[in-house]
């Protein structure tokens, strides 16, 4: 039987080293203690199985399991955390998580639900979803405000840009929006210009920098509307080629 990768992310040195000596010889196991660094783990050796406590530094949790998602990286995963409530519940079932256990909780409970998920047959291979919701997932992920009305604009000029990629932002993909909502293209523009922006100012940059590339400073520099709907009608038109392949 193949030795399985596994992953461990918490900021506890007690419990991730324990973890690590509990799991040490079954399975190739990795330590990180930050969120930063087990999306960069992650990336690098790739972990069938990842177990991490949703209150990590730098990058919480849930912000590193839609940084994977975005990333195409989706382990198994084991989340730990201390705070259960109907968000923690709802989000990290939809994210993936496979099973969630609340702290304290023992090591050899943890090493229990390991073997456990290590023996379920294998995931069955994703299918793309349709694009409307692929497009909500990559806002919701950056920050996009929902309440916003610049978030239904920016889902729909996606949409649209990933049927004519080369088409006029201002003379045709404006307008194109406008005439679904019933308003003008300059408050579409306008609209979409402030959505951006109030995500780009709260944004995660681990997370951001899975859609857009820093600069030479490491900074992320603030997208126009045209850059930031062309670079997400690109990544969906990637994504989904990526998971339509068998």
């Amino acid at each position: 039987m193949e030795t399985l990768t596994l992953l461990i992310a918490d900021c506890s040195d007690d419990f991730r080293n324990s973890l690590e000596s509990a799991l040490q010889g079954n399975y190739r196991v990795h330590t990180c203690r930050s969120g930063r660094e087990a999306l960069e783990l992650s990336k690098t050796v790739t972990p069938d199985i990842l177990i991490m406590d949703l209150m990590l530094p730098e990058l919480d949790g849930i912000s590193l399991l839609q940084a994977l998602n975005n990333s195409g990286i989706r382990p198994t995963v084991l989340a730990t955390t201390r705070l259960v409530n109907d968000y923690v519940v709802s989000t990290t079932t939809r994210l993936g998580v496979d099973y969630l256990m609340v702290k304290p909780c023992s090591i050899q409970a943890i090493v229990n639900r390991v073997r456990d998920l290590s023996e379920q047959k294998p995931r069955p291979v994703l299918s793309a979803p349709d694009a409307k919701t692929h497009v909500s997932n990559l806002l919701v992920s950056l920050g996009i405000p929902t309440k916003l009305r610049g978030y239904a604009y920016l889902r729909e000029a996606v949409l649209l840009m990933v049927e004519n990629p080369m088409q006029s932002i201002t003379k045709e993909l404006y307008p194109g929006v406008a005439r679904q909502f019933g308003c003008t293209s300059s408050q579409v523009e306008r609209s979409i210009r402030n959505a951006i922006q109030q995500a780009w100012e709260r944004r995660s940059d681990e997370v951001w920098s899975t859609v857009f590339q820093a600069d030479n400073t490491g900074t992320i520099p603030r997208p126009s509307n045209a850059a930031f709907v062309s670079r997400l009608a690109d990544r969906l038109l990637l994504d989904q080629a990526q998971l339509a392949m068998p």
